[in-house]
């Protein structure tokens, strides 16, 4: 929404608010006297000593990233990771946090990506956009609403504001703000994403957007992957392993734990500031009758997808081993008129796997086709143990 970015996008101009932030109840601040306290003290009194015992409350909660931003979060945006956020700010120290709301599924997600060079950024259009999100499959009736060039702090920012269903069938709109900074000190684009599910955020989302800022970038160490090279688990497909490719970074669905995929879906995409491809790994639960799955044919996948796109030229299509588990292999063009221009190429891997009663798709989306090498090598790099 990466992207997903997974695909996604960022920023804002810096205006402060003044009365956009209310204070909030902590679940710790006490609001009755304690059992120590005797009958004789009067209710008076008793809520004298609730309020000095109380922690204080915060007037806003600020998220703050040490790759160089900060922003004011909604009242309701108050969980990551399931954790409540404690204090008035939370600090991340990573290229990727999302933070949720603990009451419903609104969240805001932030991806620093390397700085884009003019022409790169410039080039990324309403088109390019649109086609990028509908090439993922994974959202229908998807829509843009507003493509809007803009500046954040006079860098080059784009607002866009969308609207679609997910596979769960929850209708949702999102907001996304591209910032890219790319200055020496601070090479980075950023993207901010708001997403409302509960179609109740739009003036809070407003104030958040308005209150983004660039604000000096750190040098961490927690920045630092320091697992690169090692492959990726699965919590919702136990034994399942992904090798990422070279250069290519997790942007969705991690946990506190290093290369543990917590969701039940995970981006990846591509470090080069030239090269926007991505790489999805979705785990849905339940699977096929291996006897069913083995007479699925091109033409059913072929149908599958008429729905996401108007052309489709299939290149390949072929049944492969996973492991132990049958899988099926298929490459295929996205054509139509608004693709002409991207040569935008899709791998596809369905994979059973029956004893676990899980099903996984891994779909490679390859703009320009700069990554045939690991279209090539797909299968290879999902392992089961």
């Amino acid at each position: 929404m990466k992207k997903l970015t997974a695909l996604i996008i960022l920023t804002a101009a810096v205006l402060a608010i003044a009365s956009g932030c209310n204070k909030k109840e902590e679940s710790s601040v006490n609001k009755t006297p304690s059992a120590e306290i005797t009958e004789a003290v009067t209710e008076e009194t008793a809520e004298e000593t609730a309020e000095e015992t109380a922690e204080p409350v915060p007037d806003c909660l600020t998220l703050t990233g040490t790759y160089g931003y900060s922003l004011i979060l909604p009242d309701s945006i108050d969980s990551v990771n399931g954790d409540k956020i404690t204090g008035s700010e939370y600090i991340s120290n990573t290229d990727y946090v999302m933070v949720n709301s603990s009451t419903s599924k609104d969240n805001i997600n932030v991806v620093v990506e390397p700085g884009k060079d003019k022409y790169t950024f410039d080039s990324y259009t309403k088109e390019v956009f649109q086609e990028q999100c509908e090439a993922l499959g994974v959202f229908t009736n998807f829509k843009v609403n507003k493509y809007e060039r803009t500046e954040i702090q006079g860098f080059d920012a784009i607002h866009i504001e969308t609207s679609a269903e997910n596979p769960d069938g929850d209708t949702f709109s999102q907001i996304q703000i591209i910032v890219n900074r790319a200055e020496k000190n601070a090479d980075y684009c950023y993207t901010f994403t708001y997403t409302d599910f509960s179609n109740t955020l739009t003036d809070e989302y407003k104030k958040s957007i308005e209150s983004i800022k660039m604000i000096d970038a750190e040098k961490s160490d927690d920045t630092v992957d320091e697992l690169a090279g090692e492959p990726f688990t699965f919590e919702m497909c136990e034994g399942m392993t992904f090798d990422a490719p070279d250069g290519w970074t997790l942007t969705e669905g991690e946990s506190d734990t290093p290369h543990l995929v917590s969701e039940d879906r995970a981006m990846f995409s591509s470090s080069k500031a030239e090269d926007v491809s991505n790489l999805l790994i979705t785990i849905s639960s339940g699977s096929d009758d291996n006897e069913e799955f083995l007479n699925y044919t091109q033409e059913d996948f072929e149908a599958l997808l008429s729905g996401t796109y108007t052309e489709i030229e299939s290149l390949s299509f072929e049944a492969v081993k996973v492991g132990k588990y049958d899988a099926f292999k298929y490459i295929y063009n996205v054509g139509g008129e608004d693709t002409e221009d991207l040569d935008l190429r899709q791998t596809m891997l369905f994979i059973n796997c029956p004893d676990k009663e899980a099903g996984v798709m891994v779909c490679l989306t390859d703009f320009n086709q700069n990554n045939s090498d690991i279209s090539d090598t797909l299968e290879t790099l999902i392992k089961f143990s």
